[in-house]
């Protein structure tokens, strides 16, 4: 198979639809699946392609309205920052439906990057990750989503003592959005700096001179708040109205919770 073939296939699952299927029985494709972030294409023969094969190949995904999005992949590389060799970053194009001029997918990243890669399970409406068998989405590096699988939050990996990741995943999900309530609504900008830590290993306590903890964070949202991020987007008293459970109460690095993030909102 030539790099430059269109491998159609029916993806009804960004926005949690369904699973994969095949576009038409002519199809080369028997499956597309993801293993972690890579995207796994096995062809009719059981032949898996291999990731350098996967340049040049086109997917038709459902939106969750009846109409399919063309995303092609355009490049595929192991992400440099992660020591294990095991995340797959893809440069991504998507197909404008009337002019037929394909664009880049996604948004510049810190780095300046444009990348997405594949994420099984699906985001509800609050944005709660899930799991949806047969099911994912794509992400970006520049989303909260993808953020989180390269800061090591890896929701199908455990630590070394067992303890799944995905509720870490969730937590900081909700803390790169400042999604304090739970309630899927963020309340920060692009670009917003803040330093993330935990007490498992993963990210280390690195503040820059002049943050100060912000908030203290579970699968649901902030476990406490100091104070918010943006004060411009979201006063602390303001929040305290919208859930005044997360601000009525002491809140320090010794309240237990999954992940602590320090910021210069005051």
């Amino acid at each position: 198979m030539s790099r430059s073939a269109v491998i159609a296939v029916a993806i009804a699952a960004l926005l949690g639809m369904g699973p994969p299927s095949v576009a038409a029985p002519s199809s080369p494709v028997r499956s597309v699946a993801v293993e972690g972030t890579a995207f796994r294409i096995t062809l009719g023969d059981g032949t898996v392609l291999p990731q350098e094969k996967l340049p040049g190949v086109v997917l038709a995904i459902g939106d969750g309205s009846g109409q399919q999005r063309r995303i092609r992949i355009d490049a595929a590389e192991h992400d440099p920052k992660d020591a294990t060799g095991k995340v797959m970053l893809y440069a991504l194009s998507e197909q404008d439906a009337a002019s037929g001029e394909w664009r880049n997918a996604c948004q510049p990243d810190p780095d300046g990057r444009r990348l997405g890669f594949p994420l099984a399970g699906a985001f509800t409406t609050d944005m709660r990750h899930v799991d949806a068998p047969g099911r994912f989405l794509i992400t970006c590096t520049a989303g909260a989503e993808g953020k989180c699988i390269r800061f090591g939050y890896r929701p199908w990996r455990t630590v070394p003592d067992g303890t799944p990741l995905a509720a870490y995943y969730q937590a900081c999900v909700r803390m790169v959005r400042a999604d304090y309530c739970g309630d899927g609504v963020g309340h920060t900008r692009n670009g917003t700096p803040i330093d993330l830590f935990d007490r498992i290993g993963i990210q280390a306590d690195e503040a820059a001179p002049g943050m100060t903890l912000e908030a203290v964070w579970g699968p649901d949202g902030a476990v406490c708040v100091n104070h918010t991020r943006l004060p411009e987007v979201l006063t602390t008293e303001a929040l305290g109205a919208m859930c005044p459970a997360h601000v009525a109460q002491r809140c320090d690095e010794q309240v237990p919770a999954l992940l602590y993030d320090r910021s210069f909102g005051h």
